[in-house]
């Protein structure tokens, strides 16, 4: 870590006032977009979000919330550490009102909401605080703390952003907009520039044009900090500053939690950049292997945190790899037909409902999954399985006599269109005709994905919608995958496009399928085990596992 020279950083906040007319290098900042999530709302909405958020408010004020709690451990260190407690709690509170009303609070689905910031926040703060333990060199002045904290409080605060990833110019934007936040910062003595500087190091990956344009940008920023050109050591302690941040937010979920907070975070970051979920175990060891590039700072914000969230960090990386493995496993076994997969539309009979072996399947499954659109309530979900106008698929393991065995490895669930609240921005023309049913999220236990399974699901879906009666079914989906289907010739309407996160509203028309869509099923199932790859996946040795 470089020593500040004796030069003063211009701690005048009011200077380079951007608010009015900023501009970024690739050009004037558009407020204009077409996120239904982010547009104007009308008064009565804002009234119903209000309404809506008000038992999470209540939770966090009573301190039970898991918001609260980490609120409680931020102000509790951040106190120790010589910040004023009054401001920290100040300066959260902002935080956590600003995430929430700006729909990336504790409700949002992706992996760069509140939870994300404060646990950033506080895992910063823990391994600073560690390195007073460490060489004299490393060792945090007080305003290193706060720059530090203030940058990992608000490092992904994007509302407007266009993609879940947000996007450091626009974050930079709304910090300068933020006249709250300003006050806040001026009020501890320490520049909006420099600490919008050491969130521009958090780019990731920082290589290529993304670590050009956010090298030229913190240039720009220590220029207006008043940092002289000269001063290259107060640049490169600001910049390493950056950098310690930037390795310390990309691990702290995984640090703080159990595998299973680590796999709800790698089931909102695997949706949020598009990738299919048969390859989040196995992305997921490749992120946490590209930290061997950052090995000096990775080591150096680790190895100052508590014995026990080392350990976390480890051992959750260690059950993705196993977990790939296991799926690895599992794939090769299908595709050598050691294992093979059918669909069941489940049956609610009698008084007693679905098959209370089913039920309990279905709900494992469902507690495992990520669902950015459906049923979130566990109890609804379990009270609706039970529902005579459900229709459940379930996919299940055939054995080696062609017979179908208990073991449910995915499904897919849906019903009337009027069961469900649609995400706000969606306008289904059809809502009240109950000639629509809407399908929930496909899903299926790891390993299972990706050998047909999810495409089958869906097309048994849309023949037990025909069935019943129904001629549409709506959905949610991530863009890519629905402009596939498209692609492929498949009758498609997107109804509502959503940035940033790119999970579209889509309609089928089941009146105007061109074949039966049982056929539809038999070709593909028979088509994909035609095109099977046989010889054996294998784990790529080229992602080792940190040591």
């Amino acid at each position: 870590m470089g020593v500040l020279s004796n030069n003063k950083v211009n701690n005048n906040n009011n200077n380079n006032d951007y608010s009015n007319d900023y501009t970024i290098s690739s050009g004037k900042y558009d407020l204009s977009s077409i996120n239904p999530l982010v547009e104007p709302m009308p008064a009565r909405y804002e009234f119903y979000k209000r309404l809506k958020l008000f038992p999470w408010w209540l939770r966090y004020n009573l301190g039970i919330a898991k918001e609260a709690v980490l609120k409680d451990k931020i102000i509790g260190l951040g106190t120790m550490m010589g910040l004023q407690d009054r401001w920290i709690h100040r300066i959260v509170r902002h935080a956590v009102a600003e995430f929430s009303k700006k729909g990336l609070g504790a409700d949002y689905y992706g992996y760069h909401n509140i939870d994300h910031e404060l646990e950033s926040a506080y895992f910063t703060l823990l391994s600073a605080n560690g390195q007073e333990s460490t060489e004299k060199e490393n060792k945090f002045s007080q305003d290193d703390i706060k720059y530090l904290f203030v940058a990992a409080l608000f490092h992904d605060y994007d509302p407007l952003k266009q993609f879940d990833k947000p996007h450091e110019d626009s974050v930079e934007w709304v910090l300068r907009n933020d006249d709250k936040i300003k006050d806040l910062i001026k009020d501890v003595g320490i520049n909006i520039d420099i600490v919008i500087a050491i969130i521009h190091r958090t780019a990731y990956p920082f290589r290529g044009k993304i670590a050009q344009h956010a090298e030229k940008r913190m240039e720009e920023l220590f220029d207006y900090a008043g940092i002289s050109k000269n001063d290259t050591n107060s640049r490169e302690h600001y910049k390493e500053l950056g950098w310690f941040l930037s390795v310390s937010e990309r691990i702290a979920g995984y640090a703080l939690g159990g595998i299973d907070r680590s796999m709800e975070l790698a089931r909102t970051n695997a949706h949020a950049l598009g990738w299919h979920p048969s390859r989040i175990s196995e992305e997921s060891v490749k992120y946490f292997s590209i930290l061997k590039e950052e090995k000096e700072m990775f080591e150096r914000v680790l190895y100052a945190v508590p014995d026990d969230y080392k350990k976390n960090f480890f051992d959750n990386v260690a059950a993705f790899k196993e977990a790939w493995a296991k799926e690895i496993e599992v794939r090769n076994s299908i595709r050598r037909n050691k294992i093979s997969l059918t669909t069941v539309a489940e049956k609610v009979e009698g008084k007693d409902g679905l098959d209370p072996h089913t039920k309990e399947s279905v709900l494992d499954i469902y507690r495992k999954s990520h669902r950015p659109v459906g049923i979130s309530s566990e109890k609804q979900f379990r009270k609706s399985l039970d529902s005579n106008d459900t229709i459940l698929i379930s996919l299940r393991v055939k054995d080696n006599n062609d017979d179908i065995s208990e073991e449910i490895v995915g499904y897919v669930k849906g019903g009337p269109l009027e069961n469900y609240q649609i995400r706000h921005g969606t306008h289904d023309t059809n809502l009240g005709k109950k000639n629509t049913a809407y399908m929930e999220w496909i899903s299926i236990r790891p390993g299972f994905w990706g050998e047909t399974g999810g495409h089958v699901l869906r097309m048994e879906f849309l023949r037990e919608a025909k069935h019943r009666g129904y001629s549409y079914v709506t959905s949610y989906v991530h863009r890519n995958v629905v402009m596939q289907r498209i692609n492929k010739g498949e009758n498609i309407e997107i109804v509502q496009k959503y940035d940033p996160d790119k999970l579209d509203y889509y309609r089928v028309d089941l009146n105007t399928m061109t074949s039966p869509i049982s056929e539809a099923v038999a070709y593909n199932k028979s088509e994909t085990l035609q095109s099977m790859d046989m010889i054996n996946i294998e784990m790529d040795k080229n992602y080792p596992i940190i040591d």
